[in-house]
Order: structure tokens, then sequence, then C-alpha cells
């Protein structure tokens, strides 16, 4: 369950552009990977600064660097996002040309 109101607002795509940001310290890479323009990407990284309250990424002369609160968060947002893909890929889908019917009869008591 989600604690604040800032946190209902995050999505699926501010997580991917965390784990990106964290992982190639780029923006312009970032929005090449996932093909978005790097004002979305800016937007991105100023809703996940407004709901946590932090930088969470320095820009540098080498790159973003994340914060020690960024560090932190990393291996969970990155856990969440695979546990996601995970149910993504084992989404099993019906095919009712292979499902087996159970029928089962009613008896009536007799008196």
């Amino acid at each position: 369950m989600l604690n604040s109101n800032s946190l209902r607002k995050l999505d699926m795509q501010d997580l991917m552009v965390f784990n990106a940001v964290y992982e190639q310290s780029s923006v312009t890479g970032v929005s090449e990977a996932l093909c978005v323009s790097q004002s979305t990407v800016s937007y991105c990284l100023k809703k996940l600064r407004t709901c946590f309250d932090d930088e969470l990424f320095i820009n540098t002369r080498t790159g973003m660097r994340p914060t020690y609160k960024a560090e932190g968060m990393y291996k969970h947002v990155r856990a969440i996002l695979q546990s996601i893909n995970l149910c993504h890929a084992g989404a099993a889908t019906v095919d009712p040309t292979r499902q087996t019917i159970k029928r089962l009869k009613a008896c009536r008591d007799s008196p």
C-alpha cells in the first residue's frame, strides 16, 4: 500500500528512468535506450525528486552521480522492475480449445 499521495503519482516509466540513469549515468543515453525524449527523462527525474525529497542524481562532468539515498533505493527499484517483468513473462494466456471440461452429475436423494 502506498503511504503518500506523491508515491501514487509515480509510474513504471519513472522507475525505469531511475534504474537506467543509475546504470548509465547519462540522461542522453537513457533517452535513447528508452526511446523517449530528454525532456521526458528530466520530467521523470523531477517527479522522483519531488516524491523522495532528494536530488537522487547530481550532474557532474563525468555524468549523473547518484546520491546516498539513490544508492539505497537502487536495489529495491531494480527488484520491483524484475518482479514486474517476471509477472509479465509468466502471464499465461487462456486457450479455450485446450481447456478440459469437467462435468458433474447431480443426483437427487430419493425419499
